[in-house]
């Protein structure tokens, strides 16, 4: 028997076992925005050090300071061997509204295929399966075929802050030759997908402010500008109506240009329009014109405004002029723009179309980076001869409509190719009631993971 075959057959005949380890780490309600769960974000962190620990990882720590506690563990014991270093992190959305769970989100529940908590696809299922392929390989060899570096980070939900500052410290002890990033989807039960980029993202906080407190729109209406009917204005003047183009002067100067082989990859994928309504509920689908559906979501960026606030909305009627109103709106972005240019760009706009009977603010509530990966790079397509191996197809290639702003710091300071990919499905409900992931899909993740490795160690040689 192959030392492969050894790993794969481990994990065919420890996947009980497996599920019960990741039913203990989903039970810790290790939610990172909520400062209520501190000591479940400590529990959760030494219980993930425990178990890489136990399965013989040659060294484990968790690493404190400003923020939450991340995990970091290692075996370098593969001399000349290619090192991978794998990312995934242990926090988690809250789980409001709890009324909505058809189960409680932290007491994991098998129905079906399906294993129900939050956290189950986003993201611990994905890292445990991770863990799993690497305790097999451990406990059937002795050792890794190559070297593994694995951070485990708690603040993934909230920006990434302590792990951005301690990539960019701890270059040289992350050091690796590629980076497998999982923290993403597959198309379908039978379809992996990696993504050869993501989209970054400019969020800012839009402020306008009129009157010094609230006025009776009878005596003043007509009298002051409302800042709700000026913060209106301005928002409709950012998107073109008709062709969904944003209007901010020089925006897409820097959107690189994707040329016709690029464009026919991404639109190879086995995604119809019909999927998209059917898993958004949209009457219909828009955005920019002469794009198509999978090129909007990839390769294009957007404006949308997620929020506005002030004044009054509560039951029955207050006719108030409200001294100020808020917006809040995020650009997705594409390689090549910048978000802080971006931003800067946004904000003169805005400032020009503000008239002198109010002020404005605009605050940039986070930036972070489009990331671009050479897909045919060998690290990148072994992944995909993985998956095949797994699940019978290839991966599909796309770049990710998402932003995962931990994958542009990796880039710029390790320097490696990114494999960005996973193994939930699109109706895991992700940061929302009744999260899942199927089993089928989580057990085929760690075959892959367990495939992908060997499939490194073999390139090498």
């Amino acid at each position: 028997m192959s030392a492969l075959t050894a790993a794969l057959t481990y994990l065919a005949e420890h996947r009980s076992r497996h599920t019960s380890a990741l039913c203990e780490l989903l039970s810790i309600p290790s939610v990172s925005m909520d400062p209520a769960y501190q000591a479940d974000m400590t529990r959760a962190a030494a219980w993930l050090a425990a178990y890489l620990h136990r399965i013989g990882m040659s060294h484990t720590e968790i690493i404190t300071g400003a923020g939450h506690p991340m995990v970091y563990s290692e075996w370098l014991g593969a001399d000349g061997a290619p090192t991978l270093l794998i990312y995934g992190h242990y926090d988690v959305q809250p789980a409001d509204p709890i009324a909505e769970w058809h189960t409680p989100p932290f007491t994991p529940t098998v129905s079906g295929d399906n294993l129900y908590a939050r956290g189950a696809s986003d993201d611990k299922g994905q890292v445990m399966a991770v863990i799993a392929a690497l305790e097999a390989w451990l406990q059937t060899s002795g050792r890794l075929p190559i070297n593994v570096k694995l951070i485990i980070e708690g603040e993934e939900e909230v920006s990434s802050t302590a792990l951005h500052r301690f990539v960019a410290a701890a270059a040289e002890r992350l050091r690796c030759d590629a980076v497998l990033l999982v923290d993403s989807m597959m198309l379908g039960p039978r379809q992996p997908l990696i993504l050869y980029g993501t989209r970054g993202n400019c969020y800012l906080e839009v402020t306008v402010r009129g009157p010094a407190t609230d006025l009776h729109s009878g005596m003043f209406g007509g009298v002051v500008d409302n800042p709700f009917n000026v913060l209106s204005r301005m928002l409709a003047a950012l998107q073109d109506g008709e062709t969904r183009r944003i209007q901010v002067p020089d925006f897409y100067q820097k959107v690189r240009v994707v040329d016709e082989a690029e464009r026919a990859l991404i639109n190879q994928l086995p995604v119809s329009e019909a999927a998209w309504l059917h898993l958004t509920g949209a009457p219909a689908l828009a955005g920019e014109a002469g794009f198509t559906v999978l090129e909007r979501a990839s390769i294009r960026p957007t404006l949308d405004i997620h929020g506005i606030g002030g004044g009054f909305s509560g039951p029955g009627k207050k006719t108030v002029i409200p001294a100020q109103a808020t917006a809040k709106l995020s650009m997705r972005l594409v390689p090549d723009q910048d978000p802080h240019e971006i931003a800067e760009l946004a904000r003169v706009f805005l400032q020009r179309l503000a008239p002198p009977s109010v002020t404005l603010t605009v605050t940039v509530l986070s930036a972070s980076h489009p990331v671009l990966v050479d897909y045919r790079h060998p690290a990148v397509q072994a992944a995909s001869a993985a998956f095949a191996a797994t699940f019978g197809n290839p991966a599909a290639f796309t770049i990710g409509g998402g932003t995962l702003p931990i994958a542009a710091t990796f880039q710029k300071c390790l320097r490696a190719p990114l494999i960005i990919t996973g193994f939930g499905l699109p109706d895991d409900n992700l940061h929302a009631p009744n999260e899942k992931i199927s089993l089928p899909s989580l057990f085929g993740g760690s075959e892959m993971v367990a495939r992908y490795v060997s499939a490194l160690a073999d390139s090498s040689a």
